[in-house]
């Protein structure tokens, strides 16, 4: 039989391999005497993906300056193939933002042209700016309240995250003084 390869991922990972491989890398052996085991470690691997219609990945505004890993990939027909770093896909975010993200993504691939496109991404950040600068003037109460609220379950009992800070446990703990213990026993 045959066996495909994909030539550029074989020679990105030759080349990665041959030239970045730490042959240094050291695993504590017995932790009593110290003893280090001395290995060569590569764990840079390239795979060949796809074939998608686009890829979408945010730039930074400033020289030099690094962006999280994010990314939205689409399939031929226009479905998202995988989507990275992006609040849209994040328990606990604001909806509004997740609102924004879910309309801009779905006009990454409107037109025919660049400033096409552009002109269609803009539209749709157009409107949540004018939202944002009215102050919600044009979503009734409820509406406006969903966009802005944010919705957190704790996995665990309030006292099993111990000395752990963040947003959810905060506003828990302020729940109890507040309203009682009573209110947060059931997480």
């Amino acid at each position: 039989g045959t066996v495909g390869l994909e030539y550029p991922c074989v020679m990105l990972n030759a080349d990665v391999h041959a030239n970045f491989t730490n042959h240094q890398h050291q695993t504590l052996v017995d932790p009593v005497t110290g003893t280090y085991e001395t290995r060569s470690e590569c764990s840079i691997f390239f795979e060949v993906d796809g074939p998608y219609r686009a890829m979408i990945l945010p730039a930074s505004m400033e020289e030099g300056r690094l962006l999280k890993k994010r990314y939205a990939v689409f399939n031929f027909d226009g479905s998202l193939a995988e989507l990275k770093g992006f609040e849209l896909k994040r328990r606990g975010e604001l909806e509004i933002i997740k609102a924004f993200q879910s309309q801009v993504f779905e006009r990454f691939l409107d037109g025919d042209t660049l400033a096409e496109c552009y002109g269609s991404v803009a539209a749709v950040a157009n409107h949540w700016m004018d939202v944002l600068d009215s102050g919600g003037e044009s979503l009734d109460t409820d509406e406006l309240f969903g966009l802005i609220s944010e919705n957190k379950n704790m996995s665990r009992q309030l006292e099993d995250y111990g000395d752990q800070k963040g947003t959810s446990l905060t506003t828990a703990k302020r729940l109890a003084e507040f309203l009682g213990a009573d209110i947060i026993k059931d997480k």
